[in-house]
């Protein structure tokens, strides 16, 4: 699944302008979240996007939001819901599973159904890393860029797991996967960016940094979360959307219904 980074969805050009981007996270099928996010990524005028993983799952539009991926950001790298596209669903919990079931018969190719073909072949050649500018960037973590949470109390519940992360970088590195915007330095204290106007200012050594979720924010807010990395400072910004149109989409599909009433509670 690794792939080199020049390499990653046949987009990367070394004469973009490494300096400026957006990232972008779990959008997880919610098409009106992500719409919102681009409009406000053009609004800046930024034309490099990138994207941690987990375009699909949870949502009801698993097919535009794999094909605006595809075609607007530079790169996106493997999430564990787009690893599970054509994986066994055993690491998922009941609700994720039968969600990314739903969504692989949708977009399983079929011989009558050739036009499925290319948002399948996108999802699941993936590359699970991705290395630019000084910075690293993965899904999970340094050590299972897939897999393995970075959660916000790891930093006094679990200090080990973010001592043999960091002990696997020497750079920033950029997260997404727990849907929570903020920071572990090297301290392992945890900093949620909270609101729109956030600012961090990148070290020179390790940081982890997670871009929170465009499609299912679990951090108390529901607006949609990214960030713009500008040089050295990362801001953080949220982004309204039609929340119920994304919660109509998901129950007219035959998705669970708490996983629409998560959107406006942000959890």
């Amino acid at each position: 699944m690794d792939q080199p980074a020049a390499e990653a969805n046949g987009n990367a050009d070394s004469s973009v302008r490494a300096d400026r981007f957006a990232l972008i996270s779990d959008i997880h099928a919610n098409l009106e979240a992500l719409t919102a996010v681009f409009e406000d990524i053009d609004a800046q005028g930024i034309d490099d996007v990138r994207c941690l993983g987990d375009v699909i799952g949870y949502g009801a539009d698993p097919e535009a939001c794999a094909s605006m991926v595809a075609e607007r950001c530079r790169w996106t790298i493997v999430g564990n819901h787009d690893y599970g596209l054509a994986t066994p669903l055993r690491d998922f919990n009941p609700l994720a599973a039968d969600a990314l079931e739903r969504t692989r018969r949708r977009l399983q190719p079929a011989w009558f159904r050739p036009g499925r073909r290319r948002n399948w072949e996108f999802l699941t050649t993936l590359p699970q890393r991705m290395e630019e500018g000084g910075f690293l960037f993965v899904h999970g973590s340094p050590r299972d860029p897939i897999l393995e949470y970075l959660l916000r109390s790891d930093g006094f519940l679990d200090p080990e797991k973010l001592a043999a992360n960091f002990a696997q970088i020497d750079r920033p590195c950029f997260v997404g996967h727990t849907h929570w915007p903020g920071w572990h330095d090297a301290t392992f204290r945890f900093t949620h960016a909270r609101g729109e106007h956030t600012e961090l200012q990148l070290p020179d050594g390790p940081i982890l940094v997670n871009v929170g979720s465009v499609g299912q924010p679990r951090d108390g807010d529901p607006r949609a979360s990214y960030a713009v990395v500008d040089g050295r400072t990362v801001r953080f910004r949220r982004v309204a959307y039609d929340v119920a149109a994304a919660q109509a989409k998901i129950l007219a599909a035959g998705f669970h219904p708490a996983l629409a009433e998560r959107l406006a509670r942000g959890k």
